[in-house]
Parts: structure tokens; sequence; C-alpha cells
């Protein structure tokens, strides 16, 4: 089960997201240049620092291949928003913008399978 400050660490994270989500969707550059700024100093700082040590091998295991990803996709999202500052068309524009929230849901998907996982080894460890 992960631990309190892991369940903490990985809701604020989605909610980081969240609103880097609402910024692509306004469209707004500048917000999103520093929101993503933002959402990566704090995953760097924050998650990645996290002590993985005292929870359950197997869950340590898949907590770091979700970390794995999620650097790996937050690389991959500021290429995506290079590519958005660099477009000068409105279609491509559009394309980046599509591209950096498909990316998004992604991280939010990797957010939300973490946080379903301690609910449902909460709900096991209740049940057994």
């Amino acid at each position: 089960m992960l631990s309190k400050e892991h369940n903490q660490q990985y809701q604020k994270l989605s909610q980081l997201l969240n609103q880097l989500q609402q910024n692509v969707t306004a469209r707004e550059l500048e917000e999103i240049l520093a929101t993503n700024q933002e959402v990566q100093k704090w995953f760097e700082t924050q998650i990645i620092n996290l002590d993985n040590s005292e929870l359950d091998q197997p869950i340590a295991y898949q907590l770091q291949f979700y970390v794995t990803e999620i650097h790996k996709q937050f690389k991959l999202l500021s290429l995506d928003i290079s590519f958005l500052q660099a477009s000068q068309n409105p279609q491509t524009k559009q394309a980046r913008l599509a591209n950096i929230s498909y990316r998004l849901e992604t991280l939010k998907g990797y957010c939300l399978s973490i946080l379903c996982q301690t609910k449902l080894t909460q709900n096991q460890e209740k049940t057994g």
C-alpha cells in the first residue's frame, strides 16, 4: 500500500496536471510554459525523491516503473511544447495542442493508476 505521503504527492501531481490541461484548453502559451515548468520542477523535487523503501516490494517496483514512465512523458511533453512555440501555422498549432493534451491525458492516467492501486490495496486489506 502507498504511504499517506505518496498518496498526497500523487494527488497533488494530478491537480497540477489538470491545471496545465486547463491552460492548454485555453491556448494560453505563456501559461502553458510557466505551468509546465512548475509541474516538472515539482515532480523532480517531490515525487522522484519520495522514499519507497518502506513500501511493499511489488508496489515499490510498480511505482518505480510509473515514475520512469512519467519522467519520460514529461521530457516528451517539453518537446511538444517547444514545437508548439515554434509553430506558425494555425493548423500546426492545433495539432501541437492536441499532442500536448494527449500527453497530459497519459500522465493523468498514470497518476490515476497509482492512486487506484492504493484504493485496491486498501480494499483488499479490509476484505482479506
